[in-house]
């Protein structure tokens, strides 16, 4: 009889376990390059992602670089959902993105962040630090720290509207979509 009572504990406590198991998540910033005394836009993304409600990440910018004081355009993954950004101690900032309604968000990008690059900045390495990503079952998911860095070129490459570095396909649109009356959010016209 006993060996049932622990046998029966100890499946109990294994389906626990698998219960609030965590899973590995990847969540990437792309590496930025802009001139100084530009802004710019910082996109964090997400994949390989159960369907979760709610992130909370602490975000650290290279020396010279700066939240710009625009509103913040939420990526197509997080739409539906609340952003809450506040500053810390540290001189990070602390991003929370929840759903009271508990909406969900998967794959995509999750956040366009927009920056002001410092007359003074130079070239540098920003991190994103994840405090906590949760699913609709409350059950918490892992992600590694995130590196990017933040290139500052002497000057802007003619062409790349939207300041990543490159002139490609995406330029041209948002060159399309600022003839045709809608600026997409970090145009360059320089």
């Amino acid at each position: 009889m006993e060996l049932k009572r622990i046998a029966k504990t100890l499946l109990t406590a294994a389906f626990a376990v698998v219960a609030y198991q965590s899973t590995a998540q990847n969540l990437t910033v792309q590496n930025l390059q802009s001139a100084a005394g530009k802004k710019a836009m910082l996109t964090v993304n997400l994949s390989g992602a159960s369907a979760m409600t709610a992130l909370q990440f602490n975000l650290t910018l290279p020396e010279g670089v700066t939240i710009a004081d625009d509103d913040m355009p939420f990526g197509s993954a997080v739409a539906d959902h609340t952003l809450n950004v506040q500053p810390l101690i540290s001189g990070d900032r602390m991003f929370v993105v929840y759903s009271m309604n508990l909406n969900t968000f998967n794959d995509g990008d999750l956040l366009h962040i927009p920056v002001t690059i410092g007359n003074d900045a130079t070239t540098g390495e920003g991190s994103l630090s994840v405090v906590r990503m949760s699913t609709t079952e409350a059950v918490s998911q892992t992600c590694e720290d995130v590196a990017f860095t933040v290139t500052i070129n002497s000057s802007v490459l003619s062409g790349d509207i939207n300041g990543d570095g490159v002139v490609d396909v995406s330029d041209y649109i948002g060159i399309a979509n600022y003839i045709l009356g809608q600026t997409q959010e970090g145009f360059n016209e320089e």
